[in-house]
């Protein structure tokens, strides 16, 4: 096995929409590139390469597991786990050593980059953020009780800075649902935001059409009575790529 540690990214991804899967192995490449481990992989729940085999395609003894997901569910707590054969944060397996993070989009810095990207929007448009109304789009989950302790400590933080008039946070699977949002933004002048930590399909595919806009579009659009401009999640640029491997770090530590 290699002496150094590895890191292995999940993503969700999808069987219909394979491309949902670029901005991971984007950031899988980016982190390789640092050359600070001995290998990054990605890996995903819903498409190859899947998560059956991908510790067996890593040669080292120590592999830091990162969920890039937006925020703690199911997904992260149950199914990652189960699929790896991990018992906790740290699992002692066939003379290896796996360490599962949290999901990358409960680290602290998300929502001040998450309020970046939104008011770059607004001030490209000619805005100011206190013009703007923020709605924050998150996946969510239609399972009891839903998955919404991240998105809305993200909300909170950035209601808590003031940049904007308001900001408001809709789910795509569970209340209040995403296709209800102009009974949640009172202001004319909207930045939608995906709160996603990686594009992908949703992103692509079911957030555009709330707006009347198609895959790619991105505004200005209006819609019911406001203008609406759609912002697009994080992707692989430098501030993630930093985040995720601070985590790394921070659990070999």
């Amino acid at each position: 096995m290699s002496p150094g540690p590895a890191i292995l990214l999940v993503g969700h991804g999808s069987a219909r929409h394979p491309d949902s899967a670029a901005p991971i192995l984007a950031l899988a490449r980016a982190l390789r590139q640092r050359g600070a481990w001995s290998d990054v992989q990605a890996a995903f729940m819903k498409q190859d390469p899947g998560l059956d085999g991908a510790l067996d395609r890593l040669t080292a003894s120590d592999v830091v597991i990162v969920p890039v997901f937006a925020g703690k569910g199911y997904y992260t707590d149950t199914l990652i786990p189960r699929a790896l054969g991990l018992d906790g944060p740290v699992t002692r397996k066939g003379g290896r050593v796996l360490r599962l993070t949290e999901p990358a989009g409960g680290h602290p810095r998300i929502p001040d980059l998450m309020a970046a990207r939104a008011l770059a929007v607004a001030e490209a448009a000619g805005l100011q953020g206190g013009d703007t109304s923020l709605l924050l789009i998150a996946h969510g989950s239609s399972r009891p009780g839903g998955a919404g302790d991240t998105p809305r400590a993200i909300a909170a933080a950035i209601t808590r800075t003031n940049r904007f008039a308001e900001v408001a946070l809709a789910f795509l699977e569970q209340a209040p649902f995403a296709a209800d949002w102009p009974d949640l933004v009172a202001g004319r002048q909207v930045v939608a935001l995906p709160l996603l930590v990686a594009q992908g399909m949703h992103a692509s595919q079911d957030i555009p059409p709330l707006f009347g806009l198609v895959s790619g579009q991105t505004g200005p659009v209006e819609s019911h009575g406001r203008i609406v401009r759609l912002a697009s999640g994080l992707g692989a640029e430098p501030d993630l790529i930093d985040i995720i491997a601070e985590m790394a770090t921070a659990a070999l530590a």
